[in-house]
């Protein structure tokens, strides 16, 4: 029954919303998913980012554990896929990606939410914050084949780390007018994060069904693993715990199918890689969340 509950409470309206998006690109509808992909990273994550780590009643250094167990995590899941890759003979810069950077935003954030309230929410922004700069340096260097350093500063994401670290640090609250307009544009985030998914799942396509199971399941699985060995090496437990094991847990990233598209990595592979690992996770997902709620 608890599996059950969870399916129904925590992971079906994740997919119902995603689904919106999906029927919305089947019927197609208008949607451009450069213009969202720009505000969502431009301007509605940072201001979420800002409005939720700024505001809230967790110490920073729970926080600094959270992002140091993610850091930990993609490092580990870089490590087992890197093996994996190389023992199948398959191209690094076309897997390697898909294998390490999970879908932490588009997924990771609402299950959190729903799974362990407002303070999990928390944890899990600092969590997606690593996991997001990551993606975007050393997971667009890594398809790439090599990226300027330099792109990291232009990142708006960094400066709001920066202003919401500086605003805990210092207690200074922003103005009240600004502060609501972050609240307003932070609010926007994760609903076009999810309607964003369901449109891009709705385009991309399936090959190598074989591979692309296999690879997905390690991309679960193992980082159903991964999460749990990592807070359990920190010595995490209740909420924390919840938010590593369950973002560590998420499907492939949907940006790894754009960087591999941008760069000429087989983005049909890739494609397949994502579909089949979200797919894949509604029937897991309730599973890995009831070993920590």
């Amino acid at each position: 029954m608890q599996i059950l509950a969870i399916l129904l409470d925590v992971v079906l309206p994740v997919f119902l919303v995603a689904a919106i998006g999906y029927a919305w690109a089947r019927k197609d509808k208008p949607f451009d998913p450069h213009f969202v992909s720009l505000l969502v990273t431009g301007v509605g994550t940072p201001c979420l980012v800002v409005d939720s780590l700024s505001g809230t009643n967790l110490q920073l250094g729970a926080l600094g554990t959270i992002a140091l167990a993610s850091a930990l995590c993609h490092g580990s899941a870089m490590a087992l896929g890197y093996g994996l890759v190389r023992a199948t003979g398959q191209s690094v810069s076309t897997y390697l990606p898909s294998l390490t950077f999970s879908n932490t935003g588009n997924m990771g954030l609402p299950l959190t939410l729903f799974a362990f309230g407002p303070a999990g929410f928390a944890l899990s922004i600092a969590y997606f914050t690593i996991a997001s700069l990551a993606n975007f340096t050393l997971g667009q260097a890594i398809a790439a084949k090599g990226i300027s350093p330099s792109a990291l500063l232009r990142m708006p994401l960094i400066w709001a780390i920066a202003l919401a670290i500086t605003l805990a640090l210092t207690g200074v609250a922003l103005p009240a007018s600004v502060a609501r307009a972050m609240h307003i544009m932070g609010g926007l985030t994760v609903p076009l994060m999810l309607l964003s998914l369901g449109y891009s799942l709705a385009k991309l396509k399936i090959q190598s069904l074989g591979r692309g199971v296999a690879f997905s399941l390690v991309r679960l699985v193992g980082g159903f693993c991964i999460g749990w060995m990592v807070a359990t090496l920190l010595g995490l437990d209740g909420v924390a715990r919840g938010v590593v094991v369950t973002q560590s847990s998420m499907p492939s990233a949907v940006y790894n199918y754009m960087f591999a598209a941008r760069f000429g990595n087989k983005a049909e592979e890739v494609a397949g890689l994502v579909v089949l690992s979200t797919l894949l996770s509604l029937a897991l997902l309730p599973w890995f969340l009831a070993t920590v709620m």
